[in-house]
């Protein structure tokens, strides 16, 4: 269910955009000197603004402002920008021995050396670990042997799980780092919940993916995956997906899978193709018009003949994808655009 209440968007926007203007830059000095084991202690108590539906007042307001100001050291020194051959994104350091979690898309295939930006802007080398492509998640390490890096903790998966409309901050560094500007602070809410994803209303723009989304803890609770439309909701790869995967890409594996993706039919085989059996009622492709009795031939121009691999053609995708299919219905060929939605299983 989204959450989607018209008074806490335009609050939450609101109060991103007076936030948003925060500046750590004085403090990040002191943040290699704060672990997160610290931060989380301090902030083990949150202040009740966050409990409440909306901010009720100008003290709310202050009350949301002063404990992000309070995060912000440790966050902004964590949140690093990551360049790949000329392509740009972000991520977040994690661990005291310098792994980053980041978008699949942004890391790419294991073995490949990175350039990292840190907060304050100096600049080291990184390798891609593992990456589990459909679900868009990846694992850089810094080169090195130092191992008193700034960084933040993940969410446990028994604590700390996030909810439908939890306050939440998305950072990155959009268009690459620059100079004298800290990564952009975004406060938002969590709008939906999936196994595999999690949309909110924190805008995001080019350069943000692979970037943290932490909750009010100061805990990276999801990674920056994709850019919505419009664009204050959007794309997030919770924390869990990360540690089911861990030892895998850790150890540098292109972990297989299905992305979550889903289109809403099934069919068996035929000689043209897929023919549809069921479709169900207000998913993807009932809601493009796709009926019982037409023949799936191709999704994306990729040949389908079988379930198993209309399952896997669906599953190369993500959830919010737009993909074409091309159909026979009583022998005439037409295409139809179908949004895929999320599996909820």
């Amino acid at each position: 269910m989204r959450v989607r209440l018209l008074s806490i968007y335009l609050m939450a926007l609101a109060v991103g955009f007076w936030i948003a203007r925060v500046q750590a830059d004085d403090a990040l000095a002191d943040a290699s000197r704060t672990t997160a084991r610290d931060l989380s202690e301090k902030l083990t108590e949150l202040p009740e603004v966050f409990r409440k539906s909306v901010p009720e007042s100008l003290d709310d307001l202050r009350a949301m402002q002063s404990h992000v100001k309070q995060l912000m050291p440790q966050l902004s020194a964590a949140t690093v920008a990551v360049r790949v051959g000329p392509a740009h994104g972000s991520g977040v350091i994690i661990s005291s021995e310098g792994l980053i979690m980041t978008a699949g898309h942004v890391s790419g295939r294991p073995g490949k050396v990175v350039e990292i930006t840190l907060s304050d802007g100096q600049q080291v080398s990184g390798i891609t670990l593992g990456r589990n492509k459909p679900l868009d998640s990846g694992l850089i390490r810094i080169s090195g042997s130092r191992t008193d890096w700034p960084h933040c903790p993940r969410s446990a998966l028994d604590a700390s799980k996030p909810a439908l409309g939890d306050w939440c901050i998305a950072m990155g560094h959009p268009g690459g780092f620059q100079k004298g500007r800290s990564a952009p602070v975004r406060l938002g809410r969590i709008a939906l919940l999936g196994p595999s994803l999690i949309q909110t209303d924190c805008e995001l723009v080019g350069g943000d993916s692979g970037g943290p989304l932490f909750n009010m803890r100061g805990e990276v609770i999801a990674i920056n995956s994709r850019i919505g439309q419009p664009l204050e909701f959007n794309y997030h790869v919770p924390t869990a997906i990360y540690h089911k995967d861990w030892d895998q890409l850790v150890q540098s594996e292109d972990v297989k899978g299905h992305s979550g993706a889903l289109l809403g039919l099934t069919g068996t085989a035929d000689s043209l193709g897929l023919r549809v059996t069921k479709v169900y009622e207000n998913e993807p492709a009932a809601l493009a018009g796709i009926r019982i009795d037409d023949i799936l031939v191709t999704l994306n121009a990729k040949r389908v003949t079988q379930m198993n691999e209309l399952i896997e053609r669906v599953g190369e995708h993500m959830p919010g994808d737009v993909v074409t299919l091309e159909l026979l219905r009583k022998g005439e060929r037409i295409e139809l655009e179908v949004e895929l939605d999320m599996r909820w299983d």
